[in-house]
């Protein structure tokens, strides 16, 4: 084998390397409405797309694990995730993320800005933090905010079905986002073949401490939200 032949080989291997760890479903349709109850009937265009893919630790208890996209012209994304859970641990309230099983939702509407973080004041990216309590109630959360601002309509729902889970949210899109109020926030221009940036991570929590996360990439959403996945917007 000569050096030509050895490179090439070495590039055909980097690039399938990359190609694994940037998996990622390239589509969202179009919906219309859709009720955010957990109940997914009304998700009749569904894409189901699997999350197999470890980000940290060691997400073990989950199993058959995918997730659906859809929009509309209200500049929303929709999603719905579904798995089982074969070690369930919920808490009295939505606390820290690797306190709990959950799904972390990362957005971003403009995806020519470079967010840095998900702070305050953001310039396009947003962490949504969805759970259950132990009473069975569903919970979300702004990143480490805490609760939503009035004037962000985002909107969840968690049911839990023996060790099956559903979530189901309605996602907005912003270029930019203030928590403290709404005249300096700026929602997204929405159309067909626009790319915008969506990706997600479930929280895998075992009754003895561990923590793992899993998504349909690698990447590292929590700490830089320029590692947000690209998905191109369908009619």
């Amino acid at each position: 084998m000569n050096r030509l032949t050895t490179a090439l080989l070495i590039v055909g291997i980097l690039a399938g390397s990359l190609c694994a760890q940037t998996k990622q479903s390239t589509d969202i349709p179009e919906s219309g409405r859709i009720r955010i109850d957990g109940n997914l009937n009304d998700w009749r265009r569904a894409k189901w797309f699997p999350l197999e893919v470890t980000i940290e630790g060691n997400p073990a208890n989950i199993s058959d694990a995918k997730w659906s996209l859809a929009w509309d012209e209200d500049a929303v994304i929709y999603i719905a995730v579904q798995y089982d859970d074969t070690d369930i641990v919920l808490k009295d309230g939505l606390v820290n993320s690797n306190a709990q099983d959950g799904v972390e939702i990362y957005v971003r509407g403009d995806t020519g800005s470079t967010p840095a973080d998900y702070s305050k004041t953001q310039s396009s990216a947003q962490r949504y933090l969805i759970g259950m309590t132990a009473d069975k109630t569903s919970r979300i959360r702004l990143g480490g905010l805490g609760e939503i601002p009035v004037h962000n309509p985002v909107k969840a729902m968690v049911v839990l079905e023996g060790t099956r889970f559903i979530y189901e949210a309605r996602v907005p899109l912003y270029d930019s986002f203030d928590s403290t109020t709404r005249r300096k926030c700026s929602e997204s221009e929405i159309y067909v073949d626009e790319e915008i940036g969506l990706d997600i991570a479930i929280v895998d929590v075992g009754q003895a401490g561990t923590v793992g996360l899993l998504g349909e990439n690698d990447r590292d959403k929590r700490t830089d939200a320029n590692q947000i996945a690209e998905h191109t917007l369908e009619d």
